[in-house]
């Protein structure tokens, strides 16, 4: 009598199949996620080149604005605007506006009603008499 012995279970080559399919899984997880860190990573760089570039517009500009206001034509141009001044030879024109007519005086009005009663009676007799 021969007795099969029926074996229960997995395999040792189902066993190792299924190890490596949980760790493909688990490294093409982990790639995907590393993929998606990089590609915020180049949205930063992107932003921040950006940033640098417009600062450094901003510094050249600010350069020439620094050797503009150092020179005679800024500090006239300044002194025509500001201070209304004119260079020899010039002539200042300054515009008269009339003045605004003032404003009425109000004077508060004596009352005038009679004192007989309450202001509410004299409405009653003002209206429904």
């Amino acid at each position: 009598m021969t007795t099969a012995k029926k074996r229960s279970g997995v395999s040792l080559t189902q066993f190792v199949a299924l190890i490596m399919v949980t760790v493909v899984l688990s490294l093409l997880v982990d790639f995907g996620h590393k993929v998606a860190l990089y590609r915020q990573l180049q949205l930063e760089e992107a932003r921040l080149d950006q940033g640098i570039a417009y600062e450094e517009n901003r510094g050249d500009y600010l350069e020439w604005l620094r050797g503009y206001v150092q020179t005679d034509e800024f500090v006239g141009a300044w002194a025509r605007r500001e201070w209304r001044m004119v260079e020899a030879g010039e002539t200042s024109v300054v515009p008269m506006f009339p003045e605004a007519p003032s404003a009425p005086q109000i004077r508060p009005q004596e009352e005038s009603r009679p004192s007989e009663g309450p202001r509410w009676q004299e409405w009653w007799k003002r209206l429904f008499d």
